[in-house]
């Protein structure tokens, strides 16, 4: 049981912990299952999904100057794939506070953590010589920065958030992972054979 004594960050880590472990497992990204095709449908999951997310963030910050969808659609198109999504109904989620928006972020901002990870895997995977590879690794060397930075942040809003905003970030969190999974499933980066 969460207590408001935790800190936001616990909070968020510990509500989103089953969802984030059901993705990864779904997704399969192990090195040896890796292919152009499942790459394409990871790029198209997530260009799905941040497209309903990211303009709902930007009154609230994005931590960096550059379109998340803006370099997945830059990473589609240097490897000859489509750089549009088709439409599809996806988990409601409406981030109008403060709080919606920290849960949200904290979901994408800690997946550019595993990004890295990946980028690695599918460059080696698809000898992709560092290319198409913008979205995975868009904060580069300063990656720990980064997040250190966002999780000041998080702590700065934690000490002034009631348990209910607590409460609302961690829904909005999950939300974000529901809508995450939609996104693979639907794109066939869930599923994806060979």
């Amino acid at each position: 049981m969460l207590t408001p004594s935790e800190s936001l960050l616990a909070q968020l880590r510990a509500s989103t912990s089953d969802l984030h472990a059901q993705l990864d497992n779904a997704l399969g990204l192990a090195h040896d299952s890796i292919t152009r095709e499942k790459y394409v449908a990871f790029l198209h999951g997530s260009l799905a999904a941040l497209e309903t997310l990211e303009p709902q963030l930007a009154p609230f910050g994005n931590g960096h100057s550059r379109s998340r969808c803006a370099l997945l659609r830059e990473d589609l198109a240097s490897l000859a794939a489509p750089t549009a999504v088709r439409e599809f109904a996806v988990p409601p989620l409406e981030i109008r506070t403060e709080a919606a928006a920290f849960g949200a972020r904290y979901v994408i901002e800690g997946s550019a953590l595993g990004g890295a990870v990946l980028a690695r895997a599918f460059d080696a995977a698809l000898n992709l010589n560092g290319e198409a590879l913008r979205y995975l690794t868009l904060h580069g060397a300063r990656l720990a920065e980064h997040w250190r930075a966002f999780c000041t942040e998080l702590e700065q809003f934690s000490r002034r958030a009631t348990p209910s905003m607590q409460s609302e970030a961690c829904a909005s969190a999950r939300a974000v992972f529901r809508i995450y999974s939609v996104a693979f499933r639907n794109t066939g980066a869930i599923g994806v054979t060979t």
